[in-house]
């Protein structure tokens, strides 16, 4: 599944701003795990999650004109 689909899935699921809140929060826990992580691919896989969680809660907010 690409970002866009989903986003899009979130929003039909969701509705738009707790699919927005739920992708945000992911992204900072992702955030937070990798600050914690004892090695630099462990803590590079987990920002690279964070990255993406982020793009999703970005497209959600644009989609529904909330950026």
């Amino acid at each position: 599944m690409t970002a866009e689909q989903i986003a899009a899935k979130a929003i039909a699921t969701h509705g738009a701003i707790e699919a927005a809140r739920i992708y945000r929060e992911a992204e900072a826990a992702h955030y937070s795990e990798a600050q914690r992580c004892d090695s630099a691919s462990d803590e590079r896989r987990k920002e690279q999650l964070a990255e993406g969680y982020g793009r999703i809660a970005d497209l959600i907010e644009q989609q529904t004109g909330k950026a």
